[in-house]
């Protein structure tokens, strides 16, 4: 019997495994949000574990040992330590009587409410009123983090158990979501139609901070990370936000050469993490050197397991669309869970190319009941 690390390095090289690998609390978007992991705490009896935020906006948390061993999860995830530097001169937080406030490194402004707020949601950006490339220059850019030498072990530790390793955090958004996080949507989507050079200057220099922050990381982790990801989300449920050929031409050759630059520091698999409908855009995000997408969300459109799967299955790692998380895991009952679960198995397991985890972070709306229907169906059908 194969173990986890062998079972998922299987799979990513388009082969079959003792059975499919299983990512539920590790990989980029396949996290718990709190309130979810609370509930599978108290379902399965855990008292008294303390929670560790490791995604403000979206409150996700770090999945203990404890519950991925139950879950029999084959992939770990690195809690990166950083060194501890200055702040940024954006960085602030605050509250009101109804809600809490943060703005982080990168100017931008969170808000979400105390009485039942689930997320952080975006209110403001620092150059939302930047109209040339002066304006730009005021723009203070985050310095990329080094990371305390001593957190080696933890990777060191999961490999010697046997499992496979990723890490998740990024510097910033990818080269066409950091943008709107600095300018905002409008304003930054106008840019890419009509001010492209300065597009590509803040492009330009986000990829070689990229760049130092993967050096920062390699430097410490080096030998022990198997995958790593990027996140730019380019669909929306219907298509996608930009023309194939601008995401081709403007956005795609950054991430081409920032892959190029990590495939040479490290024996890795680059994933992409997109929602939405982006198998247009496909072809050219293989061309650009990415092996594996996240988190497959088979409700957009063009995005079926079906298409996905004939069209793309031989060159793509689908890490993700186990079950459709906007509908069926938290609307449906326990048995068309298990039919969803069922089939898509059966679709996307052949060949190898599949790890199998929800579409997306498992959100407040889930009950245990669906996800443990999730769960087992995948353990009754997971061997090839």
């Amino acid at each position: 019997m194969m173990n986890s690390r062998e079972r998922v390095l299987c799979a990513l090289n388009h082969k079959e495994p003792d059975r499919i690998p299983l990512d539920l609390g590790s990989g980029h978007a396949c996290k718990f949000t709190k309130y979810f992991y609370v509930k599978l705490l108290d379902y399965f009896g855990i008292k008294d574990e303390e929670l560790e935020v490791c995604h403000l906006p979206y409150q996700l948390v770090y999945a203990s040992d404890k519950v991925l061993d139950l879950l029999k999860c084959d992939v770990r995830n690195a809690r990166l330590r950083k060194v501890p530097q200055e702040p940024s001169p954006y960085a602030k937080n605050w509250d009101t009587e109804d809600s809490y406030y943060v703005i982080n490194e990168w100017g931008t402004k969170y808000r979400m409410p105390k009485e039942q707020g689930l997320y952080f949601d975006l209110v403001d950006v620092a150059m939302a009123d930047a109209n040339s490339e002066e304006e730009d220059e005021k723009f203070i850019w985050p310095t990329p983090n080094k990371f305390q030498p001593d957190s080696r072990k933890e990777l060191e530790d999961y490999r010697a158990a046997g499992y496979a390793t990723t890490i998740s955090e990024v510097y910033g958004n990818g080269f066409f979501q950091t943008g709107p996080l600095v300018y905002g949507f409008e304003h930054w989507f106008m840019m890419m139609a009509s001010e492209k050079k300065r597009c590509q200057q803040f492009m330009e220099k986000l990829l070689q901070n990229k760049i130092e922050f993967y050096d920062n990381l390699f430097e410490v982790y080096d030998g022990l990370v198997d995958v790593t990801a990027e996140a730019d989300d380019y669909g929306t449920q219907n298509g996608l936000m930009a023309s194939p050929k601008m995401i081709r031409e403007m956005i795609l050759p950054y991430h081409k050469r920032l892959i190029e630059h990590i495939k040479s520091k490290a024996d890795v698999k680059m994933t992409l993490h997109s929602c939405g409908s982006v198998s247009d855009a496909l072809p050219d995000i293989l061309e650009a050197g990415f092996d594996c997408l996240n988190p497959v969300q088979i409700s957009a459109a063009k995005m079926e397991p079906e298409y996905l799967k004939k069209t793309f299955g031989k060159d793509v790692t689908f890490w993700g669309g186990g079950i459709n998380t906007q509908d069926t895991l938290p609307k449906g009952t326990p048995e068309q869970v298990r039919d969803e679960t069922k089939r898509i198995i059966d679709t996307f397991a052949p060949g190898g190319g599949f790890v199998f985890s929800a579409v997306h972070n498992i959100q407040d709306d889930v009950s245990a009941e669906n996800f443990m229907a999730m769960w087992e169906t995948f353990q009754d059908n997971c061997k090839y």
